[in-house]
């Protein structure tokens, strides 16, 4: 047997091995009618869910997503709460500075009096003053009546017999005074500023007046001290302020 001849034995019987075993694994493999259902479902497995198994069941985790319209109504409902918020706080503002000024004012400080209100007792003071501690006989005294505020505005004080009464007394005797027969319309009203005195003045013609407003004057011409003193709400501040006179 030549070379040639045997190595192309070799080569046919190498052959005919690889023939059969490509047969016989081809034969044991898995036919593709028998892979199918396995890799279709080994695709349908991941995608079960639980929604699958059960259509009301859902997952604590989800939460719907809110529609665009219903986000733009919350944003624009949160925009309004927050403007409305705003505008609360600047009513607060505007109300507290409002009553803040008023209430401090009105704790601390006392409301400004007009010029046309009524002096209170408590903030005047009163003096009386004779133009002369000694009178000849035919001398008739000018009794001055001074007032002064005491408050920090300014007010009116009635210095007229109704409202400040002028008394004169010789000893025990009465013998004069300005509010004997006076009228409702006998005023004396004086504006008076803080600290500023306003004044009116008293000519005593030394005659005797009588509560009961009798007509007959008699004259008081019997020499001796008299005393004059101021009565009424406004006196009531001042010490009994008195003026001491000799007449001859």
């Amino acid at each position: 047997m030549s070379p040639g001849t045997y190595w192309k034995r070799r080569v046919f019987v190498l052959v005919g091995l690889l023939a059969i075993v490509t047969l016989i694994v081809y034969a044991c493999g898995p036919s593709s009618s028998e892979e199918e259902p396995t890799g279709a479902s080994a695709s349908a497995e991941p995608s079960a869910s639980p929604d699958s198994e059960d259509p009301t069941s859902v997952p604590p985790s989800a939460s719907p997503s809110p529609s665009p319209s219903a986000s733009s109504d919350s944003d624009d409902a949160g925009s309004g709460g927050s403007g409305g918020g705003e505008g609360g706080d600047g009513g607060g503002k505007k109300d507290g500075d409002g009553g803040g000024e008023d209430s401090g004012s009105s704790s601390e400080f006392p409301a400004p009096k007009k010029a046309s209100d009524a002096c209170r007792p408590s903030d005047v003071v009163l003096t009386l003053e004779s133009d002369r501690s000694d009178y000849a006989w035919d001398g008739e005294p000018e009794l001055e009546i001074s007032a002064v505020n005491l408050g920090d505005q300014t007010c009116t004080v009635d210095l007229g017999p109704n409202t400040v009464e002028l008394l004169i007394k010789s000893g025990d005797d009465r013998v004069y005074s300005t509010a004997d027969c006076a009228e409702a319309k006998d005023t004396e009203k004086v504006e008076l500023e803080r600290g500023v005195p306003g004044r009116t003045t008293v000519e005593w013609d030394r005659t005797r007046s009588w509560k009961d407003c009798r007509e007959s004057q008699q004259e008081a011409k019997r020499p001796g001290t008299y005393v004059a003193e101021l009565k009424g709400d406004y006196a009531s501040g001042s010490e009994k302020e008195q003026a001491v006179f000799r007449l001859n």
